[in-house]
């Protein structure tokens, strides 16, 4: 059962570690996709939360409006521990409110999401030259995107809503990560989205901390138990060749074919 909570915030606006980023905007505490790999469950130490991670969703309300002038054509993520486009957001609209305070300020925005609903607010985004949607996938198989982001839109609906944004004139990205070793078919990624993506960023499986470790460890364990070894390798005995050999067929890969791509590992 999700629990749903309106929760009010001063600030949309938090100051960015990312290298690149000013500043994150997450309008969401929580991410209701429920994806396997999730890497922003540490979030939940910071909430109030006993619920596991998935389970809940703070939607942030903030009554102060964003000043055009502190972030005038600066570089804004949106979102960094939540996905801003989660389904509760065809109800709650903070996001496309958000970017309405946005409009003015003309920043450099990233907008990262596995939601096709993104497609809605493609009229807010058209007056934000500097804008960029990137789709994250970790496979084009649907039966496999299934059991790793169950409430997450399907392979066709990101693939379909990268199209509307591409022939909307906005630029596209599509985020190619977490690669699971010998699960992520990132070639059939490229060949169902290259017509309508700007450039392609990988990022492997990464595993920190034990609970993450072992639920991931148990679902290859049940579900191809075949690769067991392969991931104890990797994971346990800390072997990167498996990395460093995939970052080289990618670079091939996408070089052959003249498309832009960033590589986060290897």
């Amino acid at each position: 059962m999700l629990k749903v909570t309106t929760v009010p915030v001063k600030s949309y606006l938090s100051p960015s570690k990312i290298p690149g980023t000013d500043f994150a905007i997450n309008p969401y505490v929580g991410c209701p996709h429920k994806c396997l790999y999730c890497y922003a469950e540490y979030m939940r130490k910071f909430s109030a939360h006993t619920e596991p991670w998935g389970n809940f969703l703070d939607v942030k309300l903030c009554s102060t409006p964003l000043h055009p002038a502190q972030i005038f054509r600066r570089s804004i993520l949106l979102s960094s521990v939540t996905d801003p486009y989660n389904i509760f957001e065809k109800k709650y609209e903070v996001t496309r409110k958000i970017l309405m305070q946005l409009i003015p300020a003309q920043p450099h925005l990233s907008v990262i999401t596995k939601s096709a609903l993104v497609v809605r607010d493609i009229d807010l985004l058209q007056q934000i030259p500097a804008c960029e949607v990137a789709f994250s996938f970790s496979t084009a198989d649907e039966t496999l995107r299934r059991l790793l982001e169950p409430y997450a839109s399907s392979v066709d609906e990101k693939t379909d809503a990268l199209r509307r944004l591409h022939e909307a004139g906005i630029r596209t990205a599509v985020m190619a990560a977490p690669l699971l070793p010998e699960l992520s078919n990132w070639q059939e990624i490229i060949e169902k989205t290259a017509p309508f993506t700007d450039v392609y960023r990988f990022d492997g499986l990464n595993m920190h901390g034990p609970l993450r470790t072992r639920r991931i460890m148990d679902f290859i364990d049940v579900h191809y138990p075949q690769l067991l070894p392969l991931y104890a390798r990797i994971y346990v005995e800390g072997d990167g060749s498996y990395f460093r050999t995939l970052a080289a067929q990618i670079r091939a890969y996408c070089a052959a074919r003249g498309l832009r791509a960033e590589i986060f590992f290897g």
